[in-house]
């Protein structure tokens, strides 16, 4: 399994540096900044701000990827033996260690999908267009939320990473990241399309695979 994750691992690479170079050729091309992108912007701001200046949410940090790692244990089909959560770490036991109980807290953001999921529920039964602009300040700061912390923990090489191969580890957290990223921003630029992100990164890579391909082989 080490082999087959660091052969991967290879693989990913084109991936990831396809899918930067064309992130950025996609987000450079936004020339309208609309009310939601603003509202959108401003809740990542505050909560960099937050981060960086006044205070860490650790324990909340903490919680959230503890209680993705047990989720995901569950639609997996396994069991949650035990959970622990602390603002200086916690520790989830799973009949189910798989690679994707592993990484999943550094791949969904818990808090950004929490408040789509109330917000969706309360659709059924208040007129939720009223706190749309909430919504999407919210969703901006959840995701900087932990998009800042998912950083932090790949620098300190956390043992979930190990566990999983480190570099197959980033390669995955890195790619997945960018598509959410860009596919929230997708919703709320009209500029920003996912489908033309896609294409173009999925164009890109080719071209870089068909590169090595030729360099070792023809």
């Amino acid at each position: 399994m080490r082999v087959l994750r660091f052969f991967c691992s290879l693989l990913l690479i084109p991936v990831c540096v396809a899918i930067t170079e064309n992130f950025y050729r996609e987000i450079i091309h936004i020339k309208s900044l609309s009310g939601p992108g603003l509202i959108f912007i401003l809740g990542a701001l505050a909560y960099s701000v937050l981060h960086l200046i006044l205070f860490k949410l650790d324990f909340l940090y903490v919680l959230g990827h503890e209680l993705m790692h047990a989720l995901t244990t569950l639609f997996s089909g396994g069991r949650v033996l035990n959970v622990s959560v602390s603002a200086t770490g916690g520790s989830v036991k799973t009949t189910t260690p798989n690679c994707l109980v592993i990484l999943a807290p550094y791949i969904v953001p818990a808090y950004t999908v929490f408040i789509a999921i109330i917000y969706f529920i309360l659709s059924f039964f208040i007129d939720v267009t009223r706190y749309s602009s909430l919504f999407i300040f919210l969703i901006g700061f959840t995701l900087m939320f932990h998009l800042a912390y998912t950083a932090q923990s790949i620098r300190e090489k956390q043992s979930d990473l190990i566990k999983a191969g480190y570099l197959f580890s980033i390669s995955f957290i890195y790619i997945t990241n960018i598509l959410i990223v860009f596919s929230i921003v997708s919703l709320l630029f009209r500029d920003a399309s996912f489908f033309d992100f896609l294409s173009g990164s999925y164009e890109r890579s080719k071209e870089f695979y068909y590169y090595f391909w030729k360099q070792l082989f023809l």
